[in-house]
């Protein structure tokens, strides 16, 4: 929910100054400055302003009536507000009730502040009696004072008791709309995170290649599967491509190592771009630099692909002129002469990468792509704009 664009109020700049000077001088990103500042205007000035003008209204009660009936009242109810208020939590409110969750903690803070409020005016108007005892004897026996008074001090604190049960009754509801939620969390981190754990060990284990291609494509099925699951804004169609995508290297591990090596960094860099849409924050993270870091010696390598192969082939027909006829038909020894021109087409390429290495280089891609996970998978929303099906 963004801040209305208005002037910041007087009462909010001396929170600013005094209250809240130490955390607004950290470097604060854009959404974390945002939200404070509306947490400012929208709910500390709210009801610091509320309680001060309630606490107006309760004078007439505790100067001309029994103030031993409010405060019994009060002592209780402050305990209750301020267990409820440090007791709540949004941190695992879905995004979709934001504005919601403003209406709430208003609520929980504005019974808090005004019982606050009240203890302190009732206990410097009692311990100030006989300054202002005498002054207003006259107005002490009068019934219409006393009602006035009386009409005052009900009102005021049935606004704070309203308070508490508002907010209560938000919580309440918002605690329903987070059944399951905290399953459906624990099941997406144990699937996508185990899966791509699994997938960065077995790379680096020295597994087959068709070994290591199914594992890949299983991994990220499970990450995009999951996004689509636990993200309301993302494009079904888009998911849908993505898993499809992965189901590539599920379904043809032994396709050519050129080939799987494509489409991983493809699916690799459609991950990274969907995280650094939703969560600009994520675009200096580590991890992410580290991604992009290996994802170009990849492609490096994934480019000079066809001509390795080319140069071998070439290399190959070319020795194949200067043997014996015996030897040509000899499958053993082409086989051999064959693994030698490789052998020397790698020497020979300086920016060419071995499996081995490519692999130990997806695998450390991996880990990177579950610490983000770990970290912004909650968040991360995938969108047609978002995804690149530019090949390499």
């Amino acid at each position: 929910m963004a801040i209305q664009s208005k002037e910041n109020t007087a009462l909010g700049n001396l929170i600013r100054r005094t209250l809240l000077r130490n955390f607004l001088s950290i470097q604060l990103t854009s959404s974390e400055r945002e939200l404070a500042e509306e947490a400012i205007e929208e709910k500390y000035s709210i009801a610091i302003r509320k309680s001060f003008y309630n606490c107006l209204l309760l004078i007439p009660c505790l100067l001309l009536l029994d103030t031993s009936i409010v405060v019994s009242v009060l002592i209780p109810t402050t305990m209750v507000a301020g267990t409820a208020w440090f007791s709540v939590s949004l941190a695992s409110l879905k995004e979709k009730f934001s504005g919601f969750g403003l209406e709430l903690t208003v609520d929980l803070f504005n019974a808090f502040c005004l019982s606050l409020t009240m203890l302190f005016t009732a206990t410097a108007l009692s311990l100030t009696r006989p300054l202002w005892e005498a002054v207003l004897s006259p107005y002490l026996g009068n019934p219409i004072s006393i009602a006035i008074a009386a009409c005052l001090g009900t009102f005021v604190v049935g606004s704070l008791l309203f308070s508490i049960f508002s907010g209560s009754l938000r919580y309440d509801i918002n605690d329903a709309m987070l059944t399951g939620q905290n399953e459906a969390a624990e099941r997406y981190f144990k699937q996508s995170l185990s899966v791509l754990h699994n997938a960065s060990q077995a790379l680096r284990g020295g597994r087959s290649l068709h070994v290591a291609n199914y594992l890949i494509g299983v991994a990220f099925f499970e990450v995009f599967n999951d996004i689509g699951k636990t993200s309301t804004k993302s494009d079904d169609q888009t998911i849908s491509s993505l898993v499809s995508k992965a189901n590539l290297l599920i379904r043809e591990p032994s396709m050519d190592e050129s080939d799987a090596n494509r489409i991983t960094i493809e699916l690799i860099e459609n991950f990274l771009s969907a995280c650094e849409t939703s969560v600009p924050d994520s675009k200096k993270h580590k991890s992410t630099i580290a991604i992009k870091d290996e994802i170009n010696c990849l492609k490096a390598t994934v480019e000079l692909a066809p001509t390795i192969r080319s140069n071998i082939e070439e290399q190959f027909e070319t020795m194949k002129g200067r043997i014996s006829k015996e030897e040509r038909e000899n499958p053993i020894y082409l086989h051999h002469l064959k693994q030698q021109i490789v052998e020397y087409v790698h020497t020979v390429t300086e920016k060419s990468e071995d499996q081995e290495m490519t692999d130990l280089r997806i695998s450390v891609v991996l880990d990177e792509v579950t610490n983000l996970v770990e970290e912004f998978g909650h968040l991360i929303v995938v969108l047609p704009s978002q995804i690149s099906n530019k090949s390499l």
